[in-house]
């Protein structure tokens, strides 16, 4: 990571020439074209292999540790018998494991941070030492070895069945990896929606002046993900960027529904702009929160039929807002339609969006937006983009929202809006919060605060 940070940061996206032809392919047609973009994604997919072995970016690339396809086939799909004893195995295991999560919950984030970081130096220190061909067995050669390392542990939890309580868990010991560094924290209840304590976290020192401020919406597939794990990866974009950082909370689904959660961020957003104007807001969003920044970017501009329609009728009813200075979005899932084939392609590579978390969601896909025909008004990918702020979209070109995230950058190019579209091969989804362990994702961090910097006006 120290390499990372002292090596040049690079601004501006490292997407590669087919990524390019996609991308002019996607937005080619006309502007109001809602299927455009899906179209060219589509085609390219149709030309990549569907083998453990692929061609892209112009290397070979390795699913599964290079093991053969009918080996592993019993493990991966489901109804397989070897898929079937490891979800047996976790039947039984599931009442140990709430315990233990029970009892990890509570403990100290920089307890929790240095048993991680030590278990990984280790980690790391084995890989070193061991045979490459053994232990270097990630998805490209050309990764870092904190990659293959990282490969080498994420990979396993394919094998077993995701539900929504470990889902929950998980996202919710993010701050393991970037302990809170102990900046003043208002917890602020939301005026609409009891229950709901967002976060404004204040790095910056007080002053007369306006501070910058970065909303974050967390991710989690709509099902999972809260504004305590999140904390102390928030505080560290802030600390880096030199700004305060607001960290809205938003109702899970299938509890409730995809709109409610962007009815959240709606008024977090319009909660914030009493303290700020608009050009001192940078938004980011993770995976489903990156969807549903773009989803309120999107109805901030438009008329209030195309908001009472999405909303009905609440009250108070959300108004129209301005824009924020941009927005940065990290592997945003943003099209509810359908699980596809990007997804099922890349879940052969990404640890994160593996088989069994496609397969856990996509049982809850048509209770997202509260039935199928509201899937494609949920959908940010399939509304109109024009007039939104800049978009920095930031993906692994081997994760499973790629095609996605490209068609939305085509889709917001079309539609006359400052994109940058950012990739970097060989990483899962959201890979960019691992820069504490990964030198790739540390390099990505970089850019993205480059580009927050380039903006200007009080962000320069």
């Amino acid at each position: 990571q120290a390499v990372a940070i002292l090596a040049p940061a690079t601004f501006f996206a490292q997407s590669r020439e087919p990524l390019q032809a996609c991308a002019a392919e996607a937005g080619a047609g006309r502007m109001g074209d809602d299927r455009n973009a899906q179209d060219a994604i589509a085609k390219k997919s149709a030309l990549q292999s569907k083998d453990a072995i692929v061609k892209d970016t112009a290397m070979s690339v390795r699913a599964n540790f290079g093991l053969p396809d009918w080996l592993m086939r019993t493990f991966l799909t489901k109804g397989g018998v070897g898929r079937s004893t490891f979800a047996l195995m976790q039947l039984f295991a599931s009442p140990l494991l709430k315990v233990v999560f029970y009892l990890v919950r509570p403990l100290p984030w920089r307890f929790k941070n240095m048993c991680a970081v030590s278990a990984w130096k280790l980690w790391l220190a084995l890989h070193r030492i061991l045979p490459a061909s053994i232990f270097r067995r990630g998805i490209s050669d050309s990764v870092s070895l904190e990659v293959h390392a990282m490969h080498n542990v994420m990979w396993w939890f394919r094998l077993f069945p995701c539900p929504i309580w470990s889902m929950r868990f998980a996202l919710s010991q993010l701050s393991m990896n970037f302990p809170p560094q102990g900046a003043p924290v208002e917890w602020i209840d939301s005026p609409t929606t009891p229950g709901l304590r967002s976060a404004y976290v204040r790095v910056l020192p007080p002053s007369e002046a306006k501070p910058r401020v970065l909303l974050w919406a967390f991710g989690g597939a709509f099902v999972a993900g809260d504004v305590e794990g999140n904390m102390g990866p928030a505080e560290h974009y802030g600390r880096k960027l030199g700004c305060d950082v607001f960290l809205v909370d938003m109702r899970l689904c299938p509890e409730s529904k995809v709109q409610d959660a962007v009815l959240d961020l709606y008024h977090g957003y319009e909660l914030l702009l009493q303290r700020v104007p608009a050009e001192n807001i940078v938004m980011l969003g993770i995976s489903s929160g990156g969807g549903s920044v773009v989803r309120v970017l999107q109805l901030a501009r438009s008329d209030d039929a195309t908001r009472r329609e999405y909303f009905g009728e609440r009250r108070p009813f959300p108004p129209a807002l301005p824009q924020p200075a941009g927005a940065i979005l990290l592997g945003a899932f943003v099209d509810y339609t359908k699980v596809g084939d990007g997804i099922q392609r890349n879940s052969a590579f990404d640890w994160i969006v593996s088989p069994s978390v496609v397969e856990s969601i996509a049982e809850l896909q048509n209770e997202l937006g509260g039935g199928a025909h509201l899937l494609h008004l949920c959908s940010p990918l399939l509304q109109d983009m024009t007039g939104l702020c800049p978009l920095m979209i930031s993906v692994s070109e081997h994760e499973g929202l790629f095609d996605e995230d490209v068609a939305l950058a085509a889709k917001a190019k079309a539609a006359g809006v400052d994109v940058v579209l950012s990739t970097t091969p060989f990483l899962c989804h959201v890979f960019q919060l691992f820069s504490s362990y990964l030198p790739e994702a540390a390099e990505e961090e970089l850019r993205i605060f480059d580009w927050v910097k380039s903006k200007g006006g009080v962000w320069a």
